[in-house]
């Protein structure tokens, strides 16, 4: 670390927003750089920094276990970040070496963690780990960790094709009832659901009428709000779900750009937060009008692109 990274992040407060922004720095690898976590307090002003050891590519996947822990991912380089609420980052812990970029936790201590990435062929021009021994980046799976951080349980989970190739299980989402898991693969056609009481794959709450891979026709990202209801992102709008996968409202967001690839649900069950990587802006929306009444603004849009999560503490 040179002298100008300095860690600024503060001890966390109720409603800060962390946004994972690294610090893109290298001319051929549009994914590397230094990783960091932007903080924020609850009405979007800056307020701390920490840049993330351990890291070397995009950080990814933000979001806060039940103890208040602010996890992130570097899943190129088989990195997991776990940050205190004293804002200190918590020694590494090898989960397994696994492209890991997204995680959900069940009230008694469990962790689930999705393998982002599948198959040999790699983001073009990106370093992306394989699995020790393979010419595999992954295989797409979620895996099961208890409260000791010890392996117990791999789900073989379905995942949706998509264009690139790679994109395995990249954004989870535990249900209120935490009997299953629902997630996307990252511009598939499909919302899965996977039973992790009895082990098994569920029907699909959404198949896309599309079967152009090519298109802007896709599934992005997940998240439940605090009703139970389902906010899932299509790119430039927000569809929120009921139980049967039935699209309930619309919030377009077309005019602030294409690229909504993080969101998660406000504390005060009156709003969601955004984040896109393409414009580096993230959003704070209000869900019975859609209007939007908050941005941040990184800085960081395409080509520069590394906004690639978001999350707001909730504990007082």
């Amino acid at each position: 670390m040179n002298k100008k990274n300095i860690s600024t992040m503060q001890p966390f407060e109720y409603g800060d927003i962390f946004l994972g922004c690294t610090d893109l720095n290298d001319a051929v690898d549009d994914h590397k750089g230094n990783g960091r976590i932007l903080q924020y307090d609850k009405n979007l002003q800056p307020k701390g920094i920490l840049y993330t050891e351990g890291t070397g590519h995009l950080v990814i996947g933000l979001t806060f276990d039940p103890r208040g822990v602010l996890w992130g991912f570097d899943m190129h380089n088989h990195a997991i970040v776990r940050v205190s609420p004293d804002g200190k980052q918590l020694p590494n812990h090898n989960f397994g070496n696994r492209a890991f970029s997204n995680a959900t936790f069940d009230s008694q201590g469990n962790i689930y963690l999705g393998e982002a990435l599948v198959g040999n062929t790699p983001y073009p021009g990106s370093f992306m780990r394989r699995l020790p021994g393979l010419d595999l980046l992954g295989y797409g799976n979620i895996h099961k960790f208890n409260d000791d951080l010890e392996l117990v349980k791999v789900f073989d989970v379905a995942y949706s094709p998509e264009f690139h190739q790679f994109k395995g299980i990249t954004h989870t989402a535990m249900h209120p009832s935490e009997k299953f898991i629902t997630y996307t693969t990252e511009i598939g056609k499909k919302v899965m659901q996977y039973d992790i009481i009895n082990d098994q794959q569920m029907e699909d709450l959404v198949v896309l009428p599309s079967l152009d891979l090519s298109d802007q026709v896709v599934a992005i990202a997940v998240n439940y709000l605090q009703d139970g209801r389902l906010l899932h992102s299509r790119g430039e709008y927000i569809e929120i779900l009921d139980e049967s996968g039935e699209v309930t409202q619309t919030i377009d967001l077309s005019e602030h750009g294409w690229g909504i690839a993080q969101l998660t649900a406000s504390n005060d069950g009156e709003h969601f937060l955004t984040a896109n990587i393409f414009t580096g802006m993230a959003m704070k929306v209000r869900l019975d009008d859609g209007s939007v009444v908050g941005f941040i603004d990184t800085g960081l849009k395409k080509p520069k692109r590394s906004l690639a999560g978001i999350a707001e503490y909730s504990h007082s």
